[in-house]
């Protein structure tokens, strides 16, 4: 397989945004290697990942395997989903909404993930780093109101809100788009300082 080195360059970036920094120290890279299995429930060795990020000389191109594993943490389904998102367009290349993290977002701000079609969820950020309210929801057991935790969205992994209440009544987690993952996530509004934010 030939590798396009400026996809892979991008997927190493879009890598990074989810880990949280360049990984440039061995301990770095046995995180990393961590998180991808806890992710991904893939294991990718942590020489593979020091090959990768050129920590470590090699004359071998990274393989599919490798990259589709890299491409499921960063939020696609593998590689060529990945490259298909790039798209070849400078003003199509890795899309942020992809994977959001939600310590990254403002107070207030608004998101919608979808999936199935006809499934949606569009939740508030509250002040709390990881907490959002629902606005609204179509064709699923949350219910505009409902309160939840949220650590991210990624574009084909499951929906999940854990730490759920309705009226002030623990729900326990909720678990969406088990099948298929998540197929969009949007930004539907920038920060909203006055936004409400229960709990």
């Amino acid at each position: 397989m030939q590798t396009d080195y400026q996809n892979l360059d991008l997927l190493k970036e879009a890598v990074e945004r989810k880990f949280g920094s360049t990984p440039n120290s061995p301990t770095d890279f046995v995180s990393l290697s961590t998180d991808i299995q806890t992710a991904t429930t893939k294991s990718l060795g942590i020489s593979t990942l020091k090959r990768v990020w050129g920590y470590v000389k090699s004359s071998h191109a990274p393989t599919y395997t490798t990259l589709s594993v890299l491409a499921r943490y960063a939020g696609f389904r593998d590689w060529y989903a990945f490259c298909a998102q790039c798209g070849g367009n400078e003003e199509s290349g890795f899309s942020e909404d992809s994977v959001i993290v939600s310590a990254d977002l403002e107070c207030g701000a608004i998101v919608r993930a979808e999936w199935g079609g006809e499934k949606w969820c569009t939740l508030r950020k509250t002040e709390h780093p990881t907490r959002f309210v629902i606005v609204d929801a179509h064709n699923i057991k949350l219910r505009a109101g409902d309160a939840g935790t949220v650590n991210t969205l990624s574009i084909a992994d499951k929906f999940v809100m854990t730490d759920c209440e309705r009226g002030g009544v623990r729900m326990g987690t909720y678990i969406g788009a088990k099948s298929e993952g998540i197929t969009s996530i949007k930004h539907i509004s920038a920060a909203n300082p006055e936004a409400d934010s229960p709990r």
